[in-house]
């Protein structure tokens, strides 16, 4: 269930993508860091979105209380569900590899990697929080999407 409710977000959050593509220039964007997305989960809804605006995100669409925020200096996303799980999506190598750096100097742990479908995913957890990462393909783009998925 957890896989498909994954697949299902990681879907939506590349055709919001794809949809959704400005070319903006980079001037004055504010990086997303690993800090602030841990956080994210125990913050109001209002409270997250002043943040977002803050860090240079818009509004993207509420698709059945779903909320999708898309960066206005790159095509980060982030998607929430409405019921504590959200995912941050990146094209950019050096955002992700940022993000990961963080993640493995935070307090959680490395639980293992996972394949089916030819999707990895890797998976961290800490109390009952779990953070997962995969890589796809994205073929319209000819780039790899890279996904941190908040649970």
């Amino acid at each position: 269930m957890k896989k498909l409710l994954l697949l299902a977000f990681f879907t939506i959050s590349i055709i919001a993508c794809k949809e959704n593509k400005k070319n903006s220039a980079k001037k004055n964007a504010t990086e997303i860091v690993f800090k602030d997305l841990d956080l994210i989960k125990s913050k109001q809804q209002n409270e997250i979105e002043e943040y977002l605006k803050k860090s240079n995100y818009i509004f993207l669409s509420n698709q059945s209380k779903s909320f999708q925020w898309k960066s206005e200096f790159n095509d980060d996303i982030i998607q929430f569900n409405g019921k504590g799980v959200f995912v941050f999506l990146t094209y950019n190598l050096n955002t992700y590899n940022k993000l990961l750096t963080d993640l493995k100097k935070s307090t959680y742990q490395y639980s293992g990697k996972t394949i089916k479908n030819n999707l990895e995913v890797e998976s961290y957890t800490k109390n009952k929080e779990t953070i997962f990462l995969s890589t796809m393909n994205d073929a319209e783009k000819g780039k790899k999407v890279y996904t941190f998925t908040f649970i």
